[in-house]
C-alpha cells in the first residue's frame, strides 16, 4: 500500500511539474528576399537578470523550437549574419507559444518603425533615432559637441549651432531635462563625450501639436537628448578654465556636475574678456517656458522698453565685452520617478565698448542722399533668470507639471553719435550730433500649469493649461540732440532737443487652452481645442523739456503718449488626423475673435478694435520607404496689426526717423506652403533633405516713407498687396566615420517681393540670394582630422523706382579647421573663416575679412585630463564686425568693434569620479 501511495505521489507531482513547463516556436524569415533562414541563433535570457537559459538554431527550414521552459518572462534574442540583431520581451505561461513568422532585416535596409539592436551603434523606433555613445570614435577629452559632429546626419557649425537631417536642432536636453534652460551649448560644450551613454534625436513638438499632427510651425525642428551613463550618475564630472594675455585678457570657467541617483546638482561660472560667457545660440523668448507659438493670440499689443534679450548672444554682439556669468542647477526624482523637480539660476552680466562707422544711401526717384555716421558707446547689461519645474504622476493616467520662470534684468546704455547727410553734389543737407543715455529696468514672471489626463480608452486624451504672465518695465532715458537742415549748401535752420524720458508699463495676461483627442478607430482621431487669453496693460510714455528753471518740468505733448489696453481673444480649432503605414495626414481650420479696448487720456478718447482671425491648416505627409519620407503643409493665419503700428505715438530718439502709427490698419492674411523631402540611409551615413517653402501675404503692413529736403524721414505703416517670399534649400551628405571621406552640398535659394511707398510713389522691390556650399571631411582618431566649406553666394536686388541702380554683388568665403597630433605629444588645430564681399556701385571697394585662429596644446597626467595651450587668435589681424543691407531704397554698411588679433596661454582641468568610468 505504501509503495502504491509513493508512485501515485510521484505521478501526480511529476504531472503538476509538467504542466507548468512551457515550448515555444518559430520561424525565422528574410524580410527583404522573403526566405527562411537557416542556423539562425535563437537565444532565450531571464528578463530579471538576463542570465542565458536555452539557446538554439534555426533548421534547415529556418524552424525552431525550445521544451521545458519554467512559465515567466523572458528576453528573447535572434541573430544572424549581416542581419540587425532582434530582441523581444515574451511571456510564458502553460503550454506552447507559437510566434510564427519572426522577421529580420538586413542591415542595409533598416526597418522605420522598430528596430533594436542590442549593444550596437544605431537604433531606430518610429520617429527617434538613437546612438550609441561609445559607438563613435572620438579624440581623448573630446565634448559632446565633438561626438555629435561624428553621428550620421549631424552638423555643428562654428556657432555651435546644430542640425540633424537637414532641420535645426533648437532643443538639447541631458537625461531628458533641460541644462540651465536657455542655453543648449552650456551641455554640448562642457560635459565630456565619455559620460555619455546615448544621443537621441526626434522632433521637436508640444504635447498639443502631437496630438493635432500640425507643428505651430510648419514641420518644426528637432531636439536632442543626451543620456549619461549610470556611472556618470554615481560621482561627479567637470572642468576648470583659464586663459590670459598678462595684459588685458582674462578667460576663466568652471563646471561642477555631481551626481547621486536620480538627484543632479551642477554649477557652471566663466569671466571672459573674448565673448560674451553665454556660448551661442539664440535665446529663448519665454525663458524655461516651453514655446508655443499658437498659445497668445495678443502678442505684440504691449509695449516692452530696454529689452536686451539676445545681449548675451556671442554672434549679436557689438564691441568689445567684458563679460561674467554664473549658474546652478538642483534635478530631483524620487517616488518611482512619479514626482519631478528641477530648478535652475543664471545671472549674465556683459559690459561693452563699441565704435560705429557707418555709410549709407538714400534712393529716391529722383536723387540720392548719402550718409556717414559714427557712433561710442558704453552699454552694461545684467539678466537674472530662475527656472523652475514640478511634475507629478498622479496615477497611471493623470499628471501635473508647474513651470515657472522669473526674469529680472538691468540695462544702461550711454551713446555718443554724429552724422551728416550730403546730396549727389556733396554739399550738406543736414548734420546731426547727440547724446542718447537710458537706464532701464524689466521684470518679467510665467506660470504655466499643465493637467494632462488620459484614459482607459487608447489614445484618448485631454490635456488643460493655465497661464499667468506678468511684466513691469521702467525706463528712464535722457536725449541731447542738435541737427541743422541746410539749403543749397547753406545752414537754413537749426533744431535743438534737450528732453528727459520717462517710459513706463506693466502687463499681466491670463490664459488658458483645453486640448481634447478622441480616437475614432485605430486610424483616425479627431482633436478639438479651445484657447482663451486676456491682456490688461498700462504704459506711459512721457517727455518733458527743459523750462525756465533748467529742470525738465514742462511735458511735450507731442512726443508723450499714455494709454490703458485690454486685449481679449477667443480661439478654437478642430482638427482631424489620419495615421496609417504609409500615409499619414492632418488637415483642420481654427477662427479667433480678438477685441482691443484702448484708452487714451491725453487725447480723452476710447477706441475698440475688433479682429477676426481664421487659420486653416493641413498636412500630408507619405513614407515612400523606411527612413524615406515627403511631406506638404499648408498654414494660412491673420496678421493683426501690433499696438505700436496702431496708435498714433511720435518717437524722436533718432530726429532724423521719425515713426507716427496708424488707427486704420486692417487685418493681414497670410498663406504658407511647404513642401519637403527627406531620405536617410542610417547605416551608410547618407541623407538628403531637401524643403520648398512659400508665403504670400494679403494686405501685408508696409512703410509709407516721406523724406523732406533736409533728409527728414517720417515712416508711416500702410497695407499693401502683392508681398511675398519664398525659399529652397537642399542639403546632401554622404560618408560617415573613421578613415571615410564626408562629403556635403548645400545649395540654397531665397528672394520675394516687397512693395512700399516713398514720397507718394509705389516702389516694387524684387530681391533673391542664390548660395551653394560644398564641405568635405576627413579624421582619424587621435592622429588627423580636417574639415573645408567654401561657399559662394550671389545676392541680387531691383527696386522699381531706380531700376538703373545696381545693386547686385558676389560673395565668396567658407570655413575650414583640422587638427594634428605632432611629435613630442603636442596638438596643433586651427580654422579660418572667409568672407569676401564684391564691391558694388554704392560701395566702391571689396570687403574681405579673413579670420585665422589657431591653438597648440598638449595634455598631462595619466588619464591625460590636465592641457596647456597657447591660442593665437586673428593671426591676420582682420577681424572687424560688418554688416550690409541692401533693401529697395536704403543701402547700408557698417563696421564695428570686434576684438582683433590676441594670443593667450591657456590652462585647463578636466576632472571626473565615477565608477566605473574605465
Amino acid at each position: 500500500m505504501r509503495k502504491f501511495l509513493s508512485v501515485f505521489l510521484l505521478t501526480c507531482i511529476s504531472q503538476a511539474i509538467f504542466c507548468q513547463t512551457s515550448s515555444i516556436k518559430g520561424t525565422i524569415r528574410d524580410t527583404l528576399e522573403k526566405k527562411n533562414l537557416p542556423n539562425a541563433v535563437v537565444s532565450l535570457l531571464r528578463n530579471k537578470d538576463s542570465v542565458l537559459v536555452k539557446f538554439t538554431r534555426t533548421d534547415s527550414q529556418g524552424s525552431f523550437t525550445v521544451t521545458n521552459l519554467s512559465q515567466g518572462d523572458y528576453i528573447m534574442m535572434i541573430t544572424y549574419p549581416k542581419f540587425a540583431d532582434f530582441a523581444d520581451k515574451i511571456t510564458l505561461s502553460s503550454g506552447v507559444l507559437d510566434l510564427g513568422n519572426i522577421p529580420l532585416t538586413p542591415k542595409s535596409v533598416l526597418l522605420g518603425e522598430v528596430i533594436i539592436r542590442t549593444n550596437a551603434a544605431i537604433r531606430i523606433k518610429g520617429d527617434t533615432t538613437e546612438f550609441t555613445a561609445d559607438s563613435f570614435k572620438v579624440k581623448e577629452g573630446a565634448t559632446v559637441e565633438e561626438l555629435l559632429k561624428q553621428i550620421p546626419g549631424m552638423q555643428v557649425n562654428s556657432k555651435g549651432e546644430i542640425t540633424s537631417q537637414g532641420k535645426r536642432v533648437d532643443k538639447v536636453l541631458v537625461d531628458g531635462e533641460e541644462f540651465f534652460g536657455e542655453d543648449p551649448t552650456i551641455a554640448t560644450q562642457n560635459i565630456g563625450a565619455k559620460a555619455v551613454d546615448k544621443v537621441q534625436v526626434y522632433d521637436t513638438k508640444t504635447e498639443q501639436d502631437q496630438l493635432k499632427g500640425i507643428g505651430a510651425s510648419g514641420d518644426g525642428n528637432k531636439t536632442i537628448n543626451i543620456k549619461l551613463k549610470e556611472s556618470a550618475k554615481k560621482g561627479y564630472f567637470g572642468t576648470v578654465e583659464s586663459g590670459t594675455d598678462f595684459n588685458k585678457l582674462l578667460n576663466g570657467k568652471l563646471m561642477y556636475n555631481k551626481f547621486r541617483g536620480n538627484k543632479k546638482v551642477s554649477v557652471y561660472a566663466t569671466k571672459s574678456n573674448t565673448n560674451t560667457g553665454s556660448l551661442g545660440w539664440e535665446e529663448r523668448s519665454k525663458l524655461g517656458i516651453e514655446e508655443d507659438y499658437e498659445y497668445d493670440e495678443i502678442s505684440g499689443y504691449y509695449y516692452s522698453y530696454g529689452d536686451g534679450e539676445n545681449d548675451f548672444n556671442d554672434w549679436n554682439l557689438k564691441g568689445i565685452p567684458n563679460a561674467y556669468t554664473a549658474g546652478a542647477l538642483y534635478g530631483d526624482k524620487w517616488n518611482e520617478e512619479k514626482n519631478k523637480l528641477n530648478l535652475s539660476y543664471l545671472y549674465n552680466r556683459l559690459g561693452t565698448t563699441n565704435t560705429t562707422r557707418t555709410i549709407s544711401q538714400t534712393l529716391l526717384e529722383d536723387t540720392t542722399y548719402f550718409n556717414n555716421a559714427v557712433s561710442k558707446s558704453k552699454g552694461l547689461s545684467q539678466r537674472h533668470a530662475l527656472n523652475g519645474k514640478y511634475e507629478w504622476k498622479i496615477d497611471s493616467l493623470a499628471s501635473i507639471k508647474y513651470t515657472i520662470a522669473g526674469k529680472y534684468s538691468l540695462k544702461d546704455t550711454y551713446t555718443e553719435s554724429s552724422s551728416e547727410a550730403l546730396d549727389e553734389n556733396k554739399e550738406f543737407v543736414n548734420t546731426n550730433s547727440r547724446i542718447n543715455e537710458v537706464n532701464s529696468t524689466k521684470k518679467q514672471l510665467d506660470n504655466l500649469l499643465t493637467y494632462k489626463q488620459l484614459f482607459h480608452k487608447k489614445n484618448r486624451q485631454l490635456i488643460a493649461t493655465f497661464r499667468l504672465g506678468i511684466i513691469n518695465d521702467e525706463q528712464t532715458g535722457k536725449l541731447v540732440s542738435t541737427t541743422n537742415f541746410y539749403r543749397n549748401g547753406v545752414l537754413d535752420s537749426t533744431d535743438i532737443i534737450d528732453q528727459l524720458k520717462l517710459n513706463s508699463s506693466n502687463s499681466t495676461t491670463i490664459g488658458t487652452k483645453i486640448t481634447y483627442n478622441e480616437p475614432l478607430n485605430d486610424k483616425w482621431n479627431l482633436v478639438g481645442e479651445y484657447s482663451f487669453n486676456n491682456n490688461h496693460s498700462i504704459s506711459h510714455r512721457n517727455s518733458f523739456d527743459k523750462g525756465v528753471d533748467q529742470k525738465y518740468s514742462e511735458l511735450n505733448t507731442v512726443f508723450s503718449n499714455n494709454f490703458d489696453l485690454t486685449a481679449l481673444s477667443n480661439s478654437g480649432t478642430i482638427t482631424a488626423r489620419y495615421v496609417g503605414k504609409k500615409l499619414s495626414a492632418a488637415f483642420g481650420t481654427g477662427l479667433s475673435a480678438i477685441r482691443l479696448n484702448l484708452d487714451n487720456p491725453d487725447a480723452n478718447t476710447k477706441t475698440k478694435y475688433n479682429f477676426t482671425g481664421f487659420t486653416p491648416q493641413a498636412r500630408l505627409g507619405y513614407k515612400l520607404k523606411a527612413q524615406t519620407n515627403i511631406s506638404f503643409s499648408y498654414r494660412g493665419n491673420t496678421v493683426q496689426p501690433s499696438i505700436s503700428q496702431l496708435q498714433p505715438l511720435r518717437n524722436n530718439n533718432d530726429p532724423l526717423s521719425i515713426y507716427v502709427g496708424n488707427p486704420d490698419l486692417k487685418v493681414g492674411f497670410n498663406h504658407n506652403v511647404n513642401l519637403s523631402y527627406n531620405d536617410y540611409k542610417v547605416m551608410k551615413g547618407r541623407y538628403v533633405f531637401a524643403s520648398l517653402y512659400a508665403s504670400f501675404l494679403e494686405n501685408a503692413i508696409t512703410n509709407q516713407s516721406t523724406t523732406d529736403s533736409f533728409g527728414k524721414t517720417t515712416y508711416v505703416p500702410v497695407n499693401v498687396n502683392g508681398n511675398n517670399n519664398w525659399g529652397v534649400y537642399i542639403a546632401w551628405n554622404s560618408g560617415q566615420g573613421d578613415k571615410k571621406f564626408n562629403h556635403e552640398i548645400q545649395p540654397q535659394a531665397n528672394g520675394g517681393r516687397s512693395m512700399n511707398f516713398l514720397n507718394g510713389k509705389e516702389n516694387i522691390n524684387t530681391y533673391a540670394n542664390i548660395s551653394l556650399t560644398y564641405r568635405v571631411r576627413y579624421s582619424v582618431t587621435d592622429k588627423y582630422n580636417f574639415s573645408a566649406g567654401p561657399l559662394v553666394r550671389r545676392n541680387i536686388s531691383k527696386s522699381s523706382l531706380r531700376p538703373t541702380a545696381n545693386n547686385n554683388y558676389w560673395n565668396y568665403g567658407g570655413r575650414a579647421e583640422g587638427y594634428v597630433k605632432l611629435p613630442g605629444k603636442l596638438d596643433l588645430s586651427s580654422d579660418v573663416d572667409i568672407n569676401l564681399q564684391q564691391r558694388t556701385d554704392a560701395f566702391s571697394k571689396n570687403t574681405n575679412i579673413i579670420v585665422w585662429n589657431a591653438e597648440l596644446s598638449r595634455k598631462f597626467m595619466k588619464d591625460k585630463s590636465f592641457k596647456i595651450g597657447l591660442i593665437a587668435h586673428d593671426i591676420l589681424n582682420q577681424n572687424i564686425g560688418f554688416n550690409r543691407t541692401i533693401n529697395s531704397n536704403f543701402i547700408n554698411e557698417e563696421r564695428f568693434d570686434r576684438l582683433a588679433r590676441y594670443f593667450l596661454l591657456t590652462a585647463s582641468w578636466t576632472f571626473n569620479k565615477m565608477p566605473g568610468k574605465n
